[in-house]
């Protein structure tokens, strides 16, 4: 089987999606599958490289909103080659689907999320915001064949497409390295953060993007702050990435402006296994999300057996396992109230929720699956 997946983005870049598409195409490489990656140089690469039996196409499109350009004739002789196209929402996905229309082969468009209204949430700017629902409104019913990383997601698509397009739901696979690889490393979560004895150390990790929640976070930490419950042995420990820049000064300012940075320890981003190995040694993790489409940091803590107090957003409910608590989703007073619970008596009111399994090997088993099927 032939596959082209035209993506916005591609490691090195780094972030969930990306590491989606990497870990699958892998995957359906070592299952005997020949694929290309068409992908933008948004990651200081450029030119072919062959990739762990991928060939994989990086181009110099340009940039807008932080989503490439396709530019159609670099695509065009790769969709002819293959059999089916795969791509993604937001910007590859018009031209990949209007070529592989126009070259009779069939494109599954992988939707990780469907904002909708809650596209508000996060533009400030009413007209931007109604542009940008107007535009995914587009891909959605263009696209006919749809692939969907979570129930949740599921859901939104389903009333966004209205039974336009075939939907397949396939989770996403944490593809963790083992953890005596992790241990290698020999920066430690409480060496990493420089934590005294006694204290515990709450962590955040990630991108400081609206919709990641860190701005919600801050707000429940100002509340506790305010209320005088931080005089414990209680830190904040926050991994955070620079990326995108506009929004990482935003949260850097707004830690200055709420007058919160004597809670918190701020380290940069890392390697993964370096940041896996820091994940793997926290007392709790917060994950403050205000929307998502599969949760991929929930995944990695859970799967740590790390207690994680969770918002109640998106498909969080459904990937969220092991010692937890939830919290009202854009709720900074809830989510004050629940990490105040953790700060008084540690993880003695925490839920106890059921494993979840995200088998790398059954993930990939679903997509040849709907790839027999598509075909």
């Amino acid at each position: 089987m032939k596959l082209v997946w035209v993506v916005p983005h591609f490691p090195p870049h780094i972030g969930g999606g990306e590491k989606l598409y990497y870990d699958v195409c892998r995957g359906l490489t070592e299952r005997g599958c020949e694929v290309r990656v068409l992908t933008s140089s948004s990651g200081g690469v450029s030119g072919y490289h062959r990739v762990e039996g991928m060939d994989v196409y990086y181009f110099d499109w340009t940039l807008k909103f932080g989503h490439p350009v396709v530019r159609a004739s670099d695509i065009r002789e790769h969709i002819k080659w293959c059999d089916i196209v795969h791509t993604t929402i937001y910007s590859t996905a018009l031209t990949a689907n209007r070529l592989a229309l126009r070259e009779g082969k069939p494109c599954v468009t992988t939707i990780h999320e469907v904002m909708g209204n809650k596209w508000f949430w996060f533009e400030k700017n009413p007209l931007k915001a109604i542009a940008f629902w107007i535009y995914e409104y587009m891909i959605v019913q263009k696209a006919h064949i749809v692939h969907v990383v979570s129930d949740a997601t599921l859901n939104d698509y389903n009333k966004a497409a209205g039974g336009s397009g075939k939907a397949y739901m396939i989770y996403n696979f944490p593809d963790l390295p083992l953890l005596s690889e992790t241990e290698k490393e020999e920066v430690a979560f409480r060496r990493c953060f420089g934590l005294e004895d006694g204290e515990r150390g709450i962590l955040y990790f990630g991108r400081p993007a609206p919709n990641k929640g860190i701005f919600v976070l801050f707000e429940a930490i100002k509340l506790l702050a305010d209320r005088g419950q931080l005089a414990g042995k209680v830190k904040f420990c926050m991994i955070i990435a620079p990326n995108p820049p506009v929004y990482y000064k935003k949260a850097m300012k707004k830690i200055e402006q709420y007058g919160i940075g004597k809670y918190l320890i701020i380290r940069p981003s890392m390697e993964r296994n370096m940041l896996l190995k820091v994940l793997s040694g926290a007392d709790c993790c917060v994950i403050p999300s205000i929307t998502e489409g599969f949760g991929y940091t929930a995944v990695e803590a859970c799967t740590y057996k790390i207690p994680v107090i969770s918002s109640d957003a998106g498909s969080l409910p459904e990937v969220v396992s092991g010692k937890c608590l939830f919290f009202k989703n854009r709720n900074a007073e809830d989510l004050a109230d629940k990490l105040r619970m953790y700060i008084d008596s540690d993880i003695d009111s925490f839920d106890d929720v059921k494993e979840k399994n995200f088998d790398r090997e059954t993930v990939l088993d679903e997509y040849l699956k709907m790839y027999e099927e598509v075909l």
